[in-house]
């Protein structure tokens, strides 16, 4: 019997299992899944884990229960992150108001808390995939599930433990040297069923986001199985698609934009930033930041539109007149040059399909309506959204265990005694900008020092 048992060694439940550790359970036991703890920590932020975010506001984030989120921020703010990393010896490096660590390397990350969970002893259990959970007739709960062995009963040096099969895994040297074992003597694999008992249990088993690194939402149906509600899950932070032929022309071109998302006619969302046109749609983080209200407008069958505008520093009555002067000064050059040097080639080609421009003809003998027509269309470039990303394709999941269910700043369910959740698995989701993984930290270190606390 484990006094507090965390499932999923990701963000969230290894800085919960450090802190219910330090909180004073006697024995805190991590499961997770894949051969390594962190493998998405590891590789998110292009590798570079933006972990927070200095302009730290409940707006960033979205919920079905957005009303619970400034709570959380309450006991868990950017300084909150910055002082906590600092006491793991990872000092912040600054880009605006996103914050990295200052190696710039997120597996850096992985290997401080590493090292915090062997120096206080957490044990892990690595390969262990958990299948059900149910509550004891006395007290906590019943864990079942697969683990990885070696055939022929061995199991490998992650997994050998006599007492809980767990063992201390940190820094790289024990996993480079396991790696180059099981590579000279090819090893093989099996499953064999594992049981766990423990008085405390956290579900960090994260989403669905990211299926190529070990993502599989099974903490989902496990929240089902505890009396627990799950909202409807869509991918978030993805990319945007469209059927219309001309993406095939821009594939590769990255361009500043201002986007406007409008619902009957209203201005809905409104960023800008760097816009990656890809031969399916758009892409890029000023996309990410709309694709959720993209996914819901689509799903309600709304009146909206999506614009590009490719002069994101110029208003419209400047940007008109910058483009007659702009005949004036190029009047003895074809149609052709009139965009060279305001846009890559690929996107003024699809501009100048998209208004018939007379590419032969002198500039000087367009007419100045012409010239205003691609005004606009730069200004006012329309996009008609098919569909957004999948999960493959997408960093965080949007809806998940239900807020209202859920006790904060403890992050402890409301359904049953001692069962808490923190990370992806609930159904809270941020914006680009370190905000997901600030969510992540902050609930498992607030759900891990609610753990840890009066453990008989």
């Amino acid at each position: 019997m484990k006094d507090c048992i965390i499932v999923g060694g990701g963000a969230a439940g290894m800085v919960a299992a450090i802190e219910a550790k330090r909180a004073g359970a006697k024995s805190v036991l991590l499961v997770e899944k894949q051969s390594c703890l962190g493998k998405k920590l590891s590789q998110t932020g292009n590798g570079r884990a933006n972990y927070t975010n200095l302009s730290m506001n409940a707006n960033a984030y979205r919920s079905n229960h957005p009303e619970y989120i400034p709570s959380f921020l309450k006991h868990f703010d950017s300084r909150d992150s910055l002082d906590y990393f600092k006491t793991l010896g990872i000092y912040p490096k600054f880009r605006g108001d996103y914050v990295y660590p200052y190696s710039d390397q997120a597996k850096s990350m992985v290997q401080c808390l590493e090292n915090a969970l062997h120096n206080l002893g957490v044990e892990i259990c690595l390969q262990h995939r958990v299948e059900a959970i149910s509550r004891t007739e006395h007290e906590g709960f019943f864990i079942k599930g697969k683990k990885l062995v070696q055939k022929g009963g061995v199991e490998s040096s992650s997994q050998k433990d006599k007492d809980s099969d767990s063992a201390l895994v940190f820094g790289n040297k024990e996993k480079k040297k396991k790696k180059e074992k099981n590579k000279k003597e090819k090893v093989e694999w099996e499953e064999k069923e594992f049981s766990l008992q423990g008085r405390k249990l956290l579900i960090a088993t994260g989403g669905l986001a990211m299926e190529a690194l070990g993502a599989s939402g099974e903490g989902y149906e496990i929240a089902k199985s505890l009396s627990h509600t799950v909202s409807n899950l869509f991918p978030s932070l993805v990319p945007i698609y469209t059927k219309e032929d001309y993406v095939k022309l821009w594939a590769g071109v990255r361009v500043d934009v201002r986007a406007g998302l409008y619902k009957e006619q209203d201005l809905f969302f409104q960023d800008e930033g760097e816009l990656q046109c890809t031969d399916y749609g758009i892409s890029g983080i000023v996309v990410f930041q709309m694709s959720r209200l993209v996914h819901r407008l689509l799903q309600d069958k709304a009146e909206f539109s999506l614009e590009l505008s490719f002069l994101p520093k110029f208003e419209e009555a400047e940007a008109k007149k910058y483009f007659l002067e702009r005949k004036q000064l190029l009047e003895r050059e074809r149609g052709e040059a009139f965009l060279l040097g305001l846009f890559p080639e690929k996107l003024s080609q699809v501009l100048y399909e998209r208004t018939a421009f007379p590419l032969k003809q002198r500039i000087q003998d367009i007419s100045d309506q012409k010239i205003l027509e691609l005004c606009q269309l730069c200004l006012h470039f329309p996009f008609h959204p098919e569909r957004i990303g999948d999960f493959q394709r997408a960093q965080c999941t949007a809806g998940g265990v239900n807020l209202s269910e859920i006790i904060i700043p403890e992050f402890l369910s409301k359904k049953n005694p001692d069962l808490y959740f923190a990370g992806e698995v609930l159904d809270v989701d941020g914006i680009c900008g370190g905000y997901n993984l600030h969510f992540a930290f902050g609930s498992g270190i607030l759900a891990g020092r609610a753990m840890g606390k009066k453990n008989d």
